[in-house]
């Protein structure tokens, strides 16, 4: 699986958004959403899905509670419509800042959701020098 590129679609006023054509195939008839902390949504395919709750789950209740509760708790199964939309609950639009223009970023085998603002101040902060030490860091 290659989830890969970016697209901007809106939201429409019964916040519905196209999936990108791009990526449904890949992604399924069902795949997931949930917030990630750094105020963002991420696009789970559903076996990718399967094995983030997985991982979550593994984590002993002490320490895994709130993780569960944060990232699993919001989460939403996804089912496009015939038109490839999906309705995108008010407390992931929320957590991420979405109030129209969203941003789609493959980035291999997940789908990372920005708000098109918060996408933009992201991308004009990008340090490149700090890039290319993690290259470097990491072989690459």
């Amino acid at each position: 699986m290659s989830l890969v590129g970016s697209a901007v679609h809106s939201l429409d006023s019964k916040k519905r958004v196209f999936v990108p054509a791009k990526y449904r195939d890949e992604l399924g008839d069902v795949f997931y959403i949930t917030r990630k902390i750094d105020g963002y949504l991420s696009i789970y395919t559903a076996e990718e899905w399967d094995k983030f709750v997985e991982k979550i789950s593994s984590i002993p209740e002490s320490d895994g509670a709130d993780l569960q509760d944060y990232f699993l708790g919001v989460a939403q199964k996804c089912i496009p419509d015939a038109n490839g939309r999906i309705i995108i609950n008010d407390d992931l639009l929320r957590h991420a800042g979405i109030t129209k223009n969203i941003v789609f970023i493959g980035i291999g085998k997940q789908i990372r959701v920005w708000s098109e603002e918060a996408w933009n101040e992201r991308e004009a902060a990008r340090d490149n020098t700090s890039l290319k030490e993690k290259m470097k860091k990491y072989d690459f």
